[in-house]
């Protein structure tokens, strides 16, 4: 049967055709939105990903020391310490597990902000000194989480972390192939292919295999962010937030030991044996305690014990090793090390790394999808050279 005139006939409209519309624009137009700030976050990431590996590397005259048979005291360098800085509350010291690191010890409020500065611990002599938050990866830190714009940066890459959460979800609906028979053209960058397809097959397939860790990235953002997302963590593996418990000195005049740091050091050592950093909070009121995390490196997960000690005996209050916690307060201390790839070491930390530079190029590669969006020609139909006629089309 031939027919000069065919009606062409339309799709009937479904809804999962509608959904996917709905999806498809939302996943275009907040990629749009978010992409300059999603490019910053996620260059700011690649270079804090190995922020342990490069800062002995940057500052290696600070961070590096020639091992000698015996270390100053805690107290001997708490004391030289406050020599530079006598007007300032001591803050936090530093003392690392190696023999050939430095010592570092702050000094400042999280309010006013903190000095730092590096000593020899086995000489005592000051390596380097000046404000944390003028050193290069706290800057990093700061453009990484705040947009170097305090509060205001906060809700804009609190935002951007939300959206990026959602454009994981909703790339993979539009990644995911209908025909079975495709999805091994979904898997591979065809590299032989125009350059609008390899820029379409960067973004897809490279956002397809980024996606499986960005989703943990973003989702450990958002914790960070927001404490709804955080108080549903603690519900979805506890029940409820674990209350955090003040630990208080006992009243009464005690006079306080000599050495009392070393004291402090001795009694983390002999409760927590593992090999790993001491990190000591000095008290900033009176009938506070000493506040002492120990790592424990040797683990498989680099985990963070913590210690409450009396500030004048060093005595031992309270014990909260990491195995002791519930498991919501144990996926919360867990959260840095989870979003830094850190938590299984180089292994995890490149597979960070590598999804935070793909993460990178996606708002790139998506705008330059978004502007070869050309509308498509209409077809002309054939014309037939001798009666320059439309051919009839055949039923």
């Amino acid at each position: 049967m031939v027919a000069n005139n065919p009606q062409k006939r339309s799709k009937p409209k479904t809804l999962k055709s509608e959904f996917g519309k709905v999806i498809s624009f939302l996943h275009l137009w907040l990629g749009l939105a978010a992409g300059t700030i999603l490019l910053v976050v996620a260059l700011t990431g690649c270079i804090l990903t190995f922020e342990d590996e490069l800062t002995p590397i940057i500052y290696a005259q600070e961070q590096k020391v020639t091992p000698a048979p015996a270390r100053l005291s805690a107290d001997s360098l708490v004391s030289l310490a406050k020599l530079t800085y006598p007007k300032k509350k001591i803050f936090r010291i530093y003392l690392p597990a190696e023999k050939d690191q430095s010592v570092k010890v702050t000094f400042g409020t999280k309010k006013k902000g903190y000095d730092y500065l590096y000593m020899n611990p086995y000489t005592g002599a000051i390596l380097a000194k000046g404000k944390e938050a003028e050193r290069f990866f706290p800057v990093v830190l700061n453009l990484h989480r705040y947009l170097l714009a305090g509060d205001t940066g906060k809700i804009i890459t609190g935002i951007s972390c939300a959206i990026t959460f959602f454009m994981t979800l909703s790339g993979l609906y539009l990644w995911w192939p209908n025909n079975k028979k495709v999805l091994k053209q979904r898997l591979k960058v065809k590299m032989d292919a125009s350059r609008k397809r390899l820029n379409w097959d960067l973004h897809g397939v490279g956002g397809f295999y980024a996606m499986i860790f960005l989703f943990f990235i973003t989702l450990t953002g958002l914790i960070w962010s927001y404490d709804w997302v955080e108080t549903m963590m603690f519900k979805m593996t506890d029940g409820k937030k674990e209350q955090v418990e003040v630990v208080k000195e006992p009243e009464g005049k005690i006079k306080k030991e000599k050495g009392i740091v070393e004291l402090v050091v001795t009694a983390t050592n002999t409760v927590y044996p593992t090999h790993g950093q001491i990190m000591i909070t000095f008290p900033d009121k009176k009938g506070k305690p000493f506040t002492v995390s120990k790592e424990n490196s040797a683990a498989l997960v680099d985990t963070v014990s913590q210690l409450y000690l009396d500030s004048r005996t060093a005595k031992v209050l309270k014990v909260a090793s990491f195995s002791s916690l519930s498991l919501g307060s144990q996926v919360r201390k867990l959260n840095k090390s989870i979003h830094t790839g850190s938590i299984l070491g180089w292994p995890t930390k490149i597979i960070a790394f590598l999804t935070a530079l793909i993460t990178a190029s996606l708002p790139i590669t998506g705008l330059l999808i978004w502007l070869g969006r050309g509308k498509k020609k209409k077809s002309k139909p054939k014309v037939n050279p001798l009666l320059s006629k439309p051919e009839p089309a055949v039923l």
